[in-house]
């Protein structure tokens, strides 16, 4: 009885978890217009998909001024983070298969 009592008021929990883990595309709108030292935290986070699979960092130029950020999201997407001089997130491009 205790069992069952436990797994039934467990469920709402559960659904709540799943509910709230969203999309690629809600999770990189959330990012737009935040420094861009919040994510690299993140990715160096011993947690981190990034830090399992060692990632090392990789940015480069753009000729508008900004520059990219690239973090990899789970195997085989990568988040190109686009970043203004002041460094702000200002936009994005996903690579690979990004669920």
């Amino acid at each position: 009885m205790k069992t069952v009592l436990i797994v039934l008021l467990s469920i709402p929990l559960l659904i709540g978890c799943f509910h709230n883990i969203g999309t690629i595309e809600e999770f990189t709108q959330y990012w737009i217009g935040r420094p861009i030292e919040e994510t690299r935290k993140q990715v160096r986070d011993s947690h981190s998909y990034a830090s399992r699979i060692g990632w090392q960092e990789k940015t480069y130029k753009l000729d508008n001024g900004n520059w990219v950020y690239v973090e990899p999201d789970s195997p085989g997407c990568f988040i190109h983070w686009e970043v203004n001089p002041q460094g702000i997130i200002v936009g994005y491009k996903l690579e690979g298969k990004c669920y």
